[in-house]
């Protein structure tokens, strides 16, 4: 008799505890939303779960990068632009100064307004964004271009090694550029070292210096335009790459939530349901309680 009544006893009270374990689930199901608050809630779901909250941090941390990319690129696009119209600019002075006709005013003035377009340029390939010079190339910190003493740029003091930033994995995009491939090419000299005879030759009405300059001018503005191309590309494909990234990003916090998140109706309805069942169990426990005592003292 005596393990009759201890076996039934153990057997109610899993039974209520059972009960109280389920009515507990759905209570926290109701109050905070969540149906998988923790791992044994679903093992299987906190796996996915977990899986696809790994992804969803890669694709902001390659959204983040790519638009830290695109705020570069959108810096050297405009310093590209400028560049090309100083040279194009350039251009047009030298073929007012070139000929016979001109003035010793004039050629001055035109050797002045070249001085001010290598001026101009030197700014935009000396120009910082974010602390690191973009026309500097992996040396960020390093000023490509300075004067010295006597007003003349000195060479190419940055990197040639570009550097590059991912977008995503294995797709890296530059964001900072090898300066002297745009200020000298394969040209035997620069484009600072074109000013100074183009200068010189605008004083002394050298129309033929002035020609040879006009020439290497052009070199030069087909290297900015080639690089402001590349660097078009590159802002096209980070904004389309983004597009990408974020509707990824935003299905897998979908499905994340769909595995997370509870259903409130089936959670208020299983709620109910488990109330009606722990109540049951305590009442079935408290009735076999009281008629197996009174079997045991009978």
């Amino acid at each position: 008799m005596r393990l009759t009544f201890t076996a039934s006893m153990r057997d109610s009270y899993e039974g209520i505890q059972n009960a109280a374990e389920r009515m507990i689930k759905y209570q926290r199901q109701v109050s905070t939303g969540i149906r998988v608050g923790v791992p044994s809630d679903d093992p299987s779901a906190t796996a996915t779960v977990i899986s696809e909250k790994a992804a969803k941090a890669s694709y902001e941390q390659y959204t983040q990068s790519g638009d830290s990319a695109e705020a570069r690129l959108a810096v050297a696009d405009t310093l590209l632009s400028d560049i090309i119209d100083k040279l194009a600019a350039a251009r047009t002075a030298i073929l007012g100064v070139q000929g016979s006709a001109a003035t010793p005013v004039q050629l001055e003035n035109g050797a002045q307004e070249l001085a001010s377009f290598r001026d101009a340029i030197l700014e935009d390939l000396t120009t910082s964004f974010r602390g690191t010079y973009v026309f500097g190339g992996a040396a960020g910190t390093v000023r490509p271009y300075s004067k010295d003493v006597n007003g003349i740029v000195q060479p190419y003091a940055g990197s040639t090694r570009e550097m590059s930033v991912d977008i995503d994995r294995n797709r890296p995009v530059t964001v900072a550029f090898d300066g002297s491939a745009i200020a000298q090419g394969s040209d035997p000299a620069d484009l600072f070292a074109t000013f100074e005879n183009a200068i010189a030759a605008a004083r002394a009405g050298d129309s033929a210096a002035l020609q040879t300059a006009s020439h290497d001018l052009l070199r030069a503005f087909d290297r900015a335009s080639q690089a402001q191309s590349s660097v078009g590309s590159s802002l096209r494909a980070i904004m389309d790459h983004t597009a990408t990234l974020e509707d990824a990003g935003r299905s897998a916090k979908a499905r994340v939530a769909s595995l997370e998140e509870a259903n409130m109706a089936q959670a208020i309805s299983g709620l109910q349901q488990s109330e009606i069942a722990y109540n049951a169990a305590l009442g079935a426990t408290a009735r076999s309680t009281r008629r197996s005592l009174f079997d045991y003292l009978g």
